[in-house]
């Protein structure tokens, strides 16, 4: 069994695979942010407008910073900006930012709720923290 030190440092190598392999990777954006969520820490969402478990359909996002991105959305037919984590926002390179603005394909957004156990500690002294996911939509 790992030890909390080994957790710890296990965390912060995720964090620069992150960063150094996985943004420039070929993987889709769903792993992408499937490797993020599989860190040990909980990601601060800040103040995410997403309910739990509805899917908001991404319009556009915009970089507006080395590591900050913006999520336009739809919510109630009003379109509303999210700025995204900066864990999840160091992953998407200019081209996945490209591949949604652009590309016939189009992607949704999901606050999930994950229990804290041992691959996750508790954050704020709760029993269980959220994670964003991403999912393509497949157009008829």
């Amino acid at each position: 069994m790992m030890g909390l030190k080994d957790k710890i440092r296990h965390d912060d190598a995720l964090r620069i695979v992150e960063k150094n392999y996985v943004r420039f990777s070929g993987w889709d954006l769903a792993a992408k942010f499937w490797i993020v969520n599989k860190t040990l820490f909980a990601i601060n969402l800040g103040l995410c407008g997403f309910e739990t478990h509805v899917t908001y359909n991404i319009l556009k996002l915009e970089r507006v910073g080395r590591n900050r991105i913006l999520v336009c959305y739809t919510s109630r037919g009003r379109e509303l900006l999210y700025p995204l984590p900066e864990r999840y926002a160091n992953v998407l390179s200019d081209q996945d930012i490209e591949k949604i603005n652009s590309g016939p394909k189009k992607y949704k957004i999901i606050r999930t709720v994950r229990k804290c156990d041992e691959t996750r500690l508790q954050y704020d002294h709760k029993s269980f923290t959220w994670d964003l996911e991403i999912k393509p939509v497949f157009l008829e």
